[in-house]
């Protein structure tokens, strides 16, 4: 009886408009839904906005007109770039994103992104595919707290710019044929 008295008084609510408050869980996945929808549609600005005045990046205080920037000099550096979720885990406030990302180096950089190794580089022209995993911590809809922890160095070697090999006076044991 109490099941069928729920059911109702839910269908009643529902049958006006009014729908149950989302977790705050849901509500974190959309905002980060939303975020990399925004990035594949070049809309940095907008992305920007979904974080906080006084948020950390990657242990950094940022603004969001300083993601912007990033946001913008990343498409500029890897205009190809895509990243597809493998697999996301929230609880409450927090969410872990593992994503594979892969583009191609057809500009250059000109703020920190990638901890500033690719600033001023010459485009190579070749193209990287790496796992990265991302920390996010939200608050009140926005990002407060972003931490990357990505493959740089094979990204760095995909793109020719670190070699896979050391030269052979540095190596102990010589290097296989």
């Amino acid at each position: 009886m109490r099941l069928l008295i729920l059911a109702l008084l839910l269908g009643v609510h529902l049958a006006h408009g009014v729908t149950p408050p989302a977790s705050e869980t849901a509500r974190n996945l959309d905002v980060l839904k939303l975020y990399g929808e925004l990035g594949r549609r070049n809309e940095h600005a907008q992305q920007a906005a979904l974080w906080a005045p006084d948020a950390l990046n990657n242990g950094v205080a940022v603004t969001p007109e300083n993601i912007r920037a990033q946001l913008e000099d990343l498409y500029r550096t890897f205009p190809d770039l895509q990243s597809e979720v493998l697999e996301t885990k929230a609880i409450d406030d927090f969410v872990i994103v593992l994503q594979r990302t892969s583009g191609t180096h057809s500009g250059v950089a000109r703020t920190d992104i990638y901890g500033g190794m690719l600033r001023g580089v010459r485009p190579t022209g070749k193209r990287f595919e790496i796992l990265r995993t991302h920390w996010w911590r939200l608050k009140d809809g926005r990002i407060v707290w972003h931490q990357v922890v990505a493959d740089d160095l094979g990204m760095m070697r995909q793109l020719g710019l670190i070699a896979d090999t050391l030269p052979a006076d540095k190596l102990i044991v010589p290097a296989k044929e």
